[in-house]
């Protein structure tokens, strides 16, 4: 591997397959991760994000360094993934969306996922047509593109006439709640804002948002954890899609000296002066030397 500090970014560490999950990607059993840990152990450093931050910063990043990080809060990260990174001897980052771990809000796009078993898109893509929606376009496209309070409320409405008030409240044991985060910061997890309700507050639909979404989530983890984040963590983060105008919104939250997190499949190797940007990789599902080959093969 090439020097480089590489962040890798996933969802789920778990062996249950549900609706909710299987459609969104990220998700990994297990002895999957285990092998991408063993192998990378191997090939590189394994390095908290604490200590990735600091070398990124001082620009000393002349090896590979390779970090672990999560997003959106799922409880598996905790049972599974807390233990393996303990065996060996590293910490990883928590991206959380408050809503999710105070159980205000459910994920708008796993209430989409669940509706893609059984009858429940067609239902939906009834409900989108007036807002712009014809057949053959791409449901998770069009949500995104045309993403706002009369697209959430069609999911909304569909979800709810295809489950039962029993099932939406126990679908929130997918995430972990201010307990589990708890545990995470204790055991000296980085624990990042996702923002409240991962919205695509990155992209021209809903960036007039952005501010709102991540200092409700800040307050939040103030609140129920008593701390503050250091990173803000993009939702979604689709590059060809991020706003022209994201920069400005960034700085019109006054983040203080956060940085800002997305995707972008590219090592970080020294943080620019204003702070930069941190950008993350999306493993491929396969074993570890597939994951090797990869992180290998990329610029």
């Amino acid at each position: 591997m090439k020097p480089g500090w590489y962040i890798l970014n996933y969802h789920d560490i778990s062996w249950e397959e549900n609706a909710y999950e299987r459609a969104i990607g990220g998700n990994f059993p297990p002895d999957i991760f285990r092998a991408h840990v063993q192998t990378l152990s191997r090939a590189a450093r394994l390095v908290s994000v604490a200590e990735g931050l600091r070398r990124w910063q001082q620009g000393a990043v002349d090896e590979p360094l390779v970090s672990f990080w999560f997003d959106d809060g799922l409880a598996g990260v905790r049972r599974y993934a807390l233990p393996l990174l303990a065996g060996q001897g590293v910490t990883a980052a928590m991206s959380v969306c408050s809503r999710f771990m105070l159980r205000q809000e459910f994920f708008w796009r796993f209430k989409l996922a669940f509706l893609t078993r059984g009858d429940g898109l067609r239902f939906l893509r009834s409900r989108l047509r007036p807002l712009g929606f014809a057949s053959g376009m791409s449901l998770r496209a069009f949500t995104l593109d045309h993403f706002g309070a009369e697209v959430l409320a069609a999911i909304d409405a569909v979800y709810t006439q295809f489950t039962a008030a029993h099932d939406r409240q126990d679908a929130f044991r997918l995430f972990d709640d201010v307990a589990g985060m708890a545990a995470l910061r204790d055991a000296g997890w980085e624990i990042a804002n996702h923002s409240a309700a991962h919205y695509p507050v990155s992209e021209e639909s809903y960036l007039d948002h952005f501010a709102g979404q991540f200092g409700e989530c800040e307050q939040a983890l103030n609140a129920h954890l008593g701390l503050s984040s250091r990173f803000w963590v993009l939702p979604f983060a689709r590059q060809p899609h991020l706003a022209g105008r994201l920069a400005d919104a960034f700085a019109a939250a006054q983040p203080g000296d956060r940085i800002l997190v997305l995707m972008g499949a590219r090592r970080n190797i020294a943080a620019q002066p204003q702070g930069g940007l941190l950008y993350r990789f999306y493993p491929p599902l396969v074993d570890g030397p597939g994951l090797l080959r990869y992180l290998r093969s990329t610029p």
